[in-house]
């Protein structure tokens, strides 16, 4: 797979729905990264990945619904990914997350920060939407860091933020 970023710490891959050979080695990893903690504040399809099986329906789910990118450690550890949605050829709604072991080291910043810089270059898309839940302080605060603003919301448990690119 070639790289589609890469920071000091971390190395970004597009994963398609074209099978790869890394992706038994990714399956077995998912249910590690989506622990509980990591998926408190997610929608429920992200919930109760407790085994290979679930994990390749997850998977498969997941490439069907958005661009997805897979987050590894310069160690060569799956840690996190980012989802991208499809559904819009302009304005792009953004998810992402990392295994909870790399919580609180900066790499939020870090990976997020260098796949914008990408994007802004490399991708046509107008506006990046990113919806957090109201309890999850912390990603809020993340991308306020990162220049999105609060965008008005009608919703009473998800905060959006967007992001103008161009």
């Amino acid at each position: 797979m070639t790289p589609y970023i890469s920071t000091p710490r971390l190395i970004v891959y597009e994963l398609t729905k074209a099978p790869s050979f890394a992706a038994d080695s990714l399956v077995e990893q998912i249910p590690n990264i989506l622990s509980e903690r990591v998926v408190a504040n997610l929608p429920p399809h992200f919930h109760e990945i407790a085994n290979t099986k679930q994990a390749h329906a997850w998977l498969e789910l997941m490439l069907s619904e958005s661009r997805l990118f897979v987050v590894k450690s310069r160690e060569g550890i799956f840690i996190g990914f980012i989802f991208i949605s499809e559904n819009d050829a302009k304005e792009k709604h953004i998810g992402y997350l990392l295994a909870e072991a790399y919580w609180g080291k900066g790499l939020a910043y870090e990976l997020l920060e260098a796949f914008l810089n990408h994007v802004k270059q490399a991708e046509p898309w107008l506006v990046l939407v990113g919806g957090v839940d109201k309890h999850n302080i912390a990603s809020a605060k993340l991308l306020l860091k990162l220049g999105f603003q609060l965008r008005d919301s009608l919703d009473n448990n998800v905060d959006f933020y967007e992001l103008h690119l161009n």
